[in-house]
């Protein structure tokens, strides 16, 4: 019988799995990065977003992603850094952008909460 356990198991395979198609991106190499060569995405909440983010990021909430993944059409051509709280939206809509032909994707790593932990600059 399908249990709620194993629909978490099977869940986390799955976003681990993913995931690995996926590179990481550090705090200090999107700090480098230009900021003309990489779309930055921060896809938390409007609410979120606003509280403050990662400088030269927009905001796209994962659920617009994963209503509409053709929403980021324009930046296929750039990487895309996808971050998010903690990382599991992130990880949604990169799944969701690589289904819409996205190859070029990037996860940063630690995600907001690392970025605040480090003492980073954070635009509001």
């Amino acid at each position: 019988m399908f249990n709620h356990v194993t629909f978490w198991i099977l869940s986390l395979l799955s976003f681990s799995a993913f995931s690995s198609n996926v590179g990481d991106i550090s705090q200090q190499e999107l700090l480098e990065a230009n900021t003309n060569s990489v779309v930055i995405v921060d896809v938390r909440t409007p609410e979120e977003f606003q509280q403050g983010h990662v400088p030269n990021a927009i905001n796209v909430p994962l659920s617009n992603i994963i209503d509409n993944p053709a929403i980021l059409r324009i930046s296929k051509e750039k990487p895309i850094v996808l971050y998010c709280r903690s990382g599991y939206r992130a990880g949604k809509a990169a799944e969701a952008l690589q289904k819409n032909g996205h190859q070029n994707l990037r996860h940063l790593k630690g995600d907001m909460q690392a970025w605040l932990k480090a003492g980073l600059p954070v635009a509001k």
